[in-house]
């Protein structure tokens, strides 16, 4: 099936559902109900064969709660024309709840994938809004209406369609809070999910409100509700942009208003109804009690893992302020500081601390044979062996391109200075191997001690000219 304009499917829907809307109970509203809905779920199948790629498995999740929603619905008429009445409790009610975290899964899966790593934050403040839901739906929702009454299959089928719901509102808030696009396919999943929330809501609230209507009328009025949220899924796996809905998905970072408003919302729930009802039950009570804590332990998670983040990020820049991205070595602001700090200090010798100034020889015709990518490979070896070689309490810093400096604060005589610096120049007798190639550098030592009272830039000059010196002799 080709994608087509998406909006079609709702339209259709729509059109179809009117029916149930102004004619609830008819035999037309229960055909062109039924009819729609497996023309939906056929639809979603035959866009889901010509999609590719890993949004392929979401979706699929997704069309198989709508399959079994619908076989549920089959299964119940199928049984009514056989069997009759058939009670409170019928063997579709375990197809229509199985839908639910069918539903829930496939869209966290899209969730993870449009915005991969940065999931868990959405998670967390998603749960957090799902615990106030959850205790909502149990306060005023599952327990008016399993008080008083014997632990049943009637009573227990009856409260995991609340608990469906309550998946369905998770999903909605880590769809919406995770960062990622909300255009195309996610708006259409997510106007899907609210609606299916409360035509589920409607049809628990609406006996409460409306005894007088039969329970049967009003879940029939609430069909066409129903039938459109299913369509609106439908809609968004037969999107033209269906199979890129995780493009692009991690670049939004900044935190949207809405995020801080719906976490505050769900902040203020709980101790609003404590302060405000009076729960006589002890099941109310340790069931608020047990969702304030659960609420308190997610924020304290949330915080902590806010704080976490922020000290990896302020680590991660004051490393990237004074180190050399490519190699890791320090750079030149973080090397003249740590001289300036070596050159203020009193020194028991005078003659340290000591410069050491290298240029790689032949590292131009690296880069004009092998290309640069070769030539970083050489650089990086290069700063490895270079960190291998040195004493404890030296520094090794890449100033740009292929210079390397080496400042030493504990060499006491130029013997030792002279010694290290023989050291130094042995760091490319051995040629650097990248695979198949072989790249032959060699590299050029100057040496500068802080004995005749430089400052930090001239000894850095001075290191630098020796090293020319050494370079002019070695390619004369």
């Amino acid at each position: 099936m080709r994608p087509g304009p998406a909006l079609l499917v709702p339209t259709f829907a729509v059109l179809a559902g009117s029916v149930s809307a102004f004619a609830p109970g008819t035999p037309a509203a229960h055909w062109s109900y039924l009819i729609a809905f497996a023309a939906l779920v056929a639809a979603g199948w035959a866009r889901l064969r010509t999609l590719r790629g890993p949004t392929r498995s979401g979706y699929a999740l997704i069309m198989g709660a709508l399959s079994v929603w619908l076989a549920g619905d089959l299964l119940y008429d199928i049984l009514t024309r056989i069997v009759g009445g058939l009670g409170e409790v019928s063997p579709s009610d375990a197809l229509w709840i199985s839908g639910y975290p069918l539903l829930a899964a496939g869209l966290i899966r899209l969730t993870h994938l449009r915005a991969p790593g940065r999931l868990r934050e959405g998670l967390l403040d998603g749960l957090a809004m799902t615990t106030v839901m959850a205790w909502l739906c149990w306060q005023f929702l599952i327990l008016p209406a399993v008080e008083g009454q014997r632990l049943s299959l009637s009573v227990a089928v009856a409260a995991f369609y609340p608990f469906g719901d309550v998946l369905l509102f998770a999903a909605i808030a880590v769809l919406v809070l995770v960062p990622g696009t909300h255009r195309g396919p996610t708006l259409f999943l997510v106007a899907a999910l609210t609606l299916t929330l409360i035509g589920d809501i409607g049809i628990s609230t609406l006996p409460e409100l409306f005894p007088s209507l039969s329970r049967a009328l009003q879940a029939e009025r609430l069909d066409g509700v129903l039938l459109l949220a299913n369509s609106l899924l439908v809609a968004g796996i037969v999107h033209r942009d269906a199979g890129r809905i995780a493009d692009g998905a991690a670049r939004e970072q900044r935190l949207h208003p809405a995020r801080v408003v719906f976490l505050g919302v769900a902040l203020l729930v709980l101790p609003t109804a404590s302060g405000l009802s009076h729960f006589e039950s002890a099941v109310s009570r340790v069931s608020l009690l047990v969702s304030a804590v659960l609420m308190t332990g997610l924020v304290l998670l949330r915080f902590v893992l806010v704080v976490r983040e922020q000290e990896r990020i302020r680590a991660a820049l004051a490393h990237q302020a004074g180190h050399d991205q490519l190699t890791g070595l320090a750079n030149r602001p973080a090397l003249l500081a740590r001289l300036e700090f070596a050159l203020s200090r009193p020194r028991v010798d005078p003659y340290s601390p000591v410069l050491f100034y290298l240029d790689l020889n032949g590292f131009k015709q690296v880069n004009d044979r092998y290309g640069h990518s070769a030539g970083d490979f050489v650089l990086v070896e290069f700063a490895r062996r270079l960190t291998a070689a040195l004493r404890p309490g030296d520094v090794a810093a890449r100033l740009g391109g292929d210079e390397f400096v080496v400042l030493a604060e504990d060499i006491d005589s130029r013997d030792e200075a002279a010694a290290l610096r023989a050291r130094l120049q042995e760091l490319t007798a051995e040629p650097v191997r990248r695979g198949d190639e072989i790249c032959a550098i060699g590299v050029s030592v100057g040496l500068a001690a802080a004995e005749g009272g430089h400052d930090a830039d001239a000894l850095l000059a001075a290191a630098d000219a020796e090293m020319y010196v050494a370079k002019n002799l070695t390619t004369a």
